[in-house]
């Protein structure tokens, strides 16, 4: 990956124009000159004007500031961080994550960019550098600065600090990486156990649990009308959450009602008909929404930055729109793929066909419909068989007549 070395006067207007693309509110910009004039006045007291990780951490440890204000620096430092690494820009940080030994910067590095080049995406190259890095820690803290004295002892004790086992194949690819690169001897990848989720059920709503978080949403508020157009969207039609974070005005066909997009997690192209009330949902929507001529995309945020709409802030408005409509949520997934499943299982039980079913949801794989037939409980008793009636010594042990002795 890229590092980028600049005067700090220059990387502070680059980030502050970054942001500015992004349409963060001259306050908030002017929060973040403020802090960047501190950290600049900390490099001068240090004898420098180059930005870096080490300094910016630095920075942080002396600031004797309240929570709230080192919350502010920790985010502007994150923003230096990322913009000299190159990384794209992320709309939120969560908590400051855990640096990489320097004795391992150079060859997390050149991993990172295999990957890059390698055609991977900007959030699967952070989730790589996450796992890489807290990996690394543990390495490091157990007594091995020189990845070519790593073993099995302690790659087995790294991965039993992983709670989340999706790590397990990040570090799989990298114990592989660095045996093909020849920095260890043996190819320590094999070690690490596959990890399989379990299939679970699909997560589904009633039709009338559906209507009643539509009719939860107070359509007489900006962020109402938005919000009531994202649910029709994954509820009449199905669309995924990333596919209606990134829907634009080019996409959309008022005269003949069509929708047409490439599908973002497969890429394959959809065509869909939108449904009347759909329709009329996101022309709802597009009268409030200001910034979908400026930028082509139809839903935005409502606060900064005010940008395209994320994944994450859907997520969380529905969440809303189900507590406000009081549905029960407990133990089941909440989000927009929630509608999506609840749509092609209400299809499923009204005897749609699997084609027809696998069409509207864009899916290339007529076998995955059928996961969704799980769901409907009461369709399925109809094909349950009936137990043959007891006889003999078992019919008596189920009477109580016979008492069952073990040999």
């Amino acid at each position: 990956m890229r590092n980028t070395i600049l005067p700090f006067y220059e990387l502070m207007k680059a980030v502050l124009e970054q942001l500015k693309s992004q349409k963060y509110m001259d306050s908030t910009l002017t929060v973040y000159r403020r802090t960047y004039n501190r950290i600049h006045i900390f490099l001068n007291h240090h004898g420098t004007d180059i930005y870096t990780h080490e300094l910016g951490k630095a920075f942080l440890a002396d600031s004797n500031v309240s929570k709230s204000t080192f919350v502010a620096y920790a985010c502007a430092v994150r923003r230096l961080d990322d913009y000299i690494d190159g990384k794209p820009y992320r709309c939120h940080h969560g908590d400051y994550n855990e640096q990489i030994p320097l004795v391992f910067v150079g060859t997390l590095s050149g991993y990172l960019q295999e990957c890059i080049d390698n055609g991977n995406k900007p959030a699967t190259i952070c989730s790589k550098e996450r796992t890489c890095i807290s990996f690394l820690n543990f390495v490091e803290n157990a007594g091995c600065s020189d990845l070519s004295q790593l073993n099995t002892g302690i790659v087995s004790q790294a991965l039993l600090t992983f709670s989340n086992k999706d790590a397990y194949a990040r570090i799989r690819q990298f114990l592989n990486y660095l045996a093909e690169k020849g920095i260890l001897k043996v190819d320590l990848s094999r070690i690490v156990p596959h990890y399989k989720r379990g299939t679970a059920l699909p997560t589904t709503y009633t039709p009338d649990e559906i209507s009643r978080v539509e009719a939860s949403v107070d359509t007489n508020t900006t962020i109402g009308k938005r919000n009531l157009a994202i649910i029709r969207l994954a509820s009449r039609m199905g669309l995924r959450a990333g596919d209606i974070a990134k829907l634009k005005l080019s996409e959309i066909n008022f005269s003949t009602g069509y929708i047409s997009i490439t599908q973002e997690k497969t890429g394959i192209p959809l065509t869909l008909q939108m449904p009347c009330e759909v329709v009329n949902a996101i022309s709802m929507h597009l009268g409030n929404d200001k910034y979908s001529l400026e930028d082509g995309y139809v839903f935005h945020s409502l606060v900064a930055p005010y940008g395209r709409i994320t994944t994450s802030i859907i997520r969380h408005a529905l969440n809303e729109c189900f507590a406000a409509a009081n549905v029960n949520t407990a133990g089941k997934k909440h989000g927009p793929h929630a509608f999506r499943s609840s749509l092609a299982s209400s299809m499923v039980n009204d005897n749609a066909s699997y084609e027809v079913v696998r069409r509207i949801l864009g899916h290339s794989n007529p076998d995955v419909i059928k996961h969704y037939a799980k769901a409907d409980i009461e369709n399925l008793r109809m094909c349950s068989i009936d137990p043959p009636i007891p006889t003999g010594i078992f019919r008596d042990y189920l009477s109580g007549r016979e008492v069952a002795t073990h040999v």
